[in-house]
């Protein structure tokens, strides 16, 4: 399957759309986020590279059985350290690779299925899950550059992504936030959604956030003004550092050596107060 039309694609398997199916390629938020954080060198070396997790493939394992979309589901029958274990897992290497399936420990699906089943059992998400369609591809352009984006759920008025997480109060969203950029996937999404007319740009994208110990709590949040539209600076910056790269195929790493005099953080000086002169100290109630 190949897109050279914007557009959005239902029931597009996975591994197509991980792989990318805008030929030349095309910018996720993903990607969109390592640019953000890291030279362009090492964003695409990360992106290369990149492991799932056991916390990210618990929450692919969890989309399936939560939304009834997703890779599919490998339980493994034997401990991975044994002869059969790693016969087992040489045998699925290639769909785990290419994101067509998640291998899971019995223990985990008996977890993810917990996780399914209090999803279903919170009233307005399962009116959510009814009334949306999910695991939607959209695709569309920003001047020269293709950018695509995977909706987890889909309606004629909102979109939403669903999380696994520790904490799912306000201060977990928080600090996931900042820890993985959910504002700048939000803004992201939000702006294919604007690009192809879809109604649901008009309101923000939900995160549907599930913690992953019993009783498995669900919370939905949405990120503020002031976040989003740090994340479209962002995402601006990002598409512009992708255009540059793919049209110059030059994807460079630090500019120039900094020899410069480089300062303490400031958290520095209140963890060691105690033993730092307050002279010396910045942050001293003491200095004038």
């Amino acid at each position: 399957m190949k897109i050279t039309e914007p557009g959005l694609v239902r029931d597009m398997p996975d591994e197509i759309y991980h792989a990318d199916p805008v030929p030349g390629g095309s910018l996720s938020s993903t990607f969109a986020r390592l640019l953000t954080e890291h030279v362009p060198a090492k964003a695409v070396e990360r992106r290369r590279n990149r492991k799932p997790t056991k916390a990210m493939n618990l929450g692919k394992a969890a989309h399936l059985h939560a939304l009834g979309a997703g890779p599919e589901l490998i339980v493994w029958q034997y401990d991975g350290r044994t002869k059969d274990g790693k016969a087992e897992r040489a045998a699925a290497s290639f769909l785990i690779e290419s994101e067509a399936a998640v291998g899971v420990t019995q223990a985990e699906c008996d977890q993810i299925l917990g996780m399914a089943e209090a999803l279903r059992a919170h009233p307005e998400v399962a009116t959510i899950l009814d009334a949306s369609t999910s695991e939607v591809s959209g695709f569309w352009q920003e001047s020269s550059v293709w950018c695509r984006a995977r909706y987890d759920l889909l309606n004629d008025d909102d979109a939403f992504d669903y999380k696994t997480c520790e904490d799912a109060t306000s201060h977990g969203f928080e600090k996931a936030m900042a820890s993985y950029g959910y504002h700048q996937q939000a803004e992201f999404y939000q702006r294919g959604l604007a690009a192809l007319g879809h109604s649901a740009a008009k309101t923000p994208l939900r995160f549907i956030c599930q913690e992953t110990t019993a009783p498995y709590l669900v919370q939905i949040h949405t990120c503020d003004e002031l976040a989003m539209e740090i994340a479209t600076a962002l995402n601006d910056r990002a598409i512009e550092v992708y255009d540059a790269c793919k049209k110059s195929d030059q994807w460079p790493g630090f500019s120039e050596l900094e020899p410069e005099p480089t300062a303490l953080p400031n958290y520095y000086f209140y963890r060691h107060a105690a033993v730092i002169p307050d002279n010396l100290n910045p942050f001293s109630e003491t200095v004038a």
